[in-house]
């Protein structure tokens, strides 16, 4: 993907001082208050870059109806201001990810969960940070290497000014994403999901997932094969659902302002599996896990009004075989960052992470 993955070291985001938030500005973060406003022209774009966001700038250019030009100039505005991003979206086990969660923090008035998403976010750790109604304010989403790392940033988070407590879902498995937030229908796009890969696949995700447009001669290139070969494993990766190297945008930018997290308890002898794989089917549903803890599932639900949530969780949602509760956050802000490789998957740093959809 185009933008950087620098992240600032969480420590340089406090003062000596416990919890002492410093204002940050963090290269990559698709937050929901960006200045400005996204122009029809811009909205066509990123639909398109949504469906692929490989597709080369002269049929972007045919489908959007203006010059090549104009449109190499407002997609170059849209990644340099933080709008979008261009990445592979890939199961985060391909990455060098093993450890994942949803974190619910309970706040103490102390400082605005507004702030408290400010710092988190910084944390190389943390991808994707909500602000939300009910009774956790802010929830964040972790991808850690594995079980000693996610309980690190857990005791980091615990600590900080401001939060009361933090309750840990892990993922047992990440079951769907569709990082799509458009008109696209969910048919011509379908959503990522674990597939068992070689190295040479999981090294062309990886470069991928740092540049979702590098050229597949450069790849050809650092992979020391020819283009042809990796022409043909991207396709297959894409075919069989490995991967999609597409647009990412926060939602609430798009004007998706009924978009929240779902927590779902299952009733006495459903399967946590068929339910998940129920949920893949619902336009509306762009993120599907599997958690230990209070919630069996958990889903992010996508919707622009209301009324538009309110019929998907009651003719959807709760129509579903299986579930016997569900409970809803409904997102007040968001913070969000495309999922990366570190740059060195041997060594003990964690500076270069970020999300999925």
């Amino acid at each position: 993907m185009g933008p950087r993955a620098d992240y600032i070291d969480a420590a340089a985001a406090m003062s000596s001082e416990r919890g002492a938030l410093v204002p940050l500005e963090l290269p990559g973060v698709l937050r929901s208050d960006a200045a400005g406003e996204l122009t029809q022209l811009d909205l066509n774009l990123i639909e398109q870059l949504q469906v692929d966001g490989r597709i080369p700038f002269t049929e972007l250019s045919r489908r959007v109806g203006v010059t090549e030009k104009t449109v190499r100039r407002r997609v170059s505005h849209l990644l340099a201001e933080n709008y979008i991003q261009i990445s592979a979206v890939t199961d985060p086990g391909l990455l060098g990810f093993h450890s994942l969660a949803l974190i619910l923090i309970t706040v103490d008035g102390s400082r605005a969960p507004s702030d408290l998403a400010e710092y988190l976010v910084s944390l190389p750790e943390i991808d994707y940070v909500t602000v939300t109604s009910g009774p956790f304010a802010l929830q964040v989403e972790v991808i850690c290497r594995d079980g000693k790392e996610l309980h690190d940033v857990a005791g980091k988070i615990r600590t900080t000014a401001g939060v009361r407590a933090v309750e840990i879902l892990p993922f047992l498995r990440l079951h769907y994403q569709q990082a799509r937030f458009s008109g696209v229908k969910k048919d011509t796009t379908p959503g990522v999901r674990p597939r068992a890969l070689d190295s040479t696949d999981r090294e062309i995700i990886a470069r991928l997932a740092r540049n979702g447009r590098a050229s597949f001669r450069e790849l050809a290139a650092e992979q020391e094969v020819s283009e042809t070969m990796i022409r043909q494993r991207y396709a297959r990766l894409v075919d069989s659902g490995a991967v999609r190297v597409m647009c990412i945008v926060n939602p609430l930018r798009l004007g998706l302002q009924f978009s929240c997290w779902v927590g779902l308890t299952l009733g006495q002898g459903a399967k946590a599996a068929d339910v998940a794989e129920s949920l893949t089917g619902l336009q509306a549903v762009s993120y599907v896990a599997i958690t230990a803890g209070r919630f069996d599932v958990l889903a992010e639900v996508v919707t622009s009004t209301g009324e538009d949530l309110l019929r998907v969780l009651d003719d959807e949602v709760r129509a579903l075989p299986g579930i016997r509760e569900i409970e809803t956050w409904l997102y007040m802000d968001l913070h969000y960052k495309a999922l990366q490789p570190r740059h060195d998957l041997g060594n003990d740093g964690h500076a270069n992470d970020i999300q999925t959809v």
